[in-house]
């Protein structure tokens, strides 16, 4: 009985939730910090990675290929960026679909916060999830 009330929360959970995006975060500031992805929503392999950076309302990146920033607005947990995402136009046959996806996910994130010491950044797709680095703006 137990294991058929389990399969039901998990097919609950599954059907009407992206349960990824549950859990509490703690509030705080994202000023003059950088951070490493480590997992978004599409699958990503374990050598790519996705700089950020943020500082005075501007988010600067590094992908795979290509730099990228923005303007945003973060406060109170909430998370915007006005406009789009400009970015270099690197040609990367390999990376350029995730990179893709990355950009949608970070412009599509309306709520960040914090689990434990990791930087979510959360979206209708899914959680961004990174990890701190030192902070620079200059991200190789």
């Amino acid at each position: 009985m137990n294991r058929i009330i389990g399969l039901v929360i998990i097919g609950l959970c599954l059907g009407l939730t992206n349960c990824s995006n549950s859990g509490p975060l703690t509030e705080g500031s994202i000023e003059q910090t950088a951070w490493q992805l480590v997992k978004m929503p599409t699958k990503m392999p374990k050598e790519t990675r996705f700089k950020i950076a943020f500082e005075a309302g501007t988010l600067v990146g590094r992908g795979p290929c290509n730099r990228y920033h923005a303007t945003y607005y973060a406060s109170e947990g909430t998370f915007s960026i006005s406009g789009g995402i400009g970015r270099t136009n690197e040609e990367c046959p390999a990376s350029g679909p995730l990179e893709k996806d990355f950009y949608n996910y970070l412009h599509n994130s309306t709520i960040f916060g914090y689990k434990g010491e990791q930087l979510v950044m959360r979206s209708s797709f899914g959680d961004l999830v990174f990890e701190s680095i030192p902070f620079t703006t200059e991200l190789d």
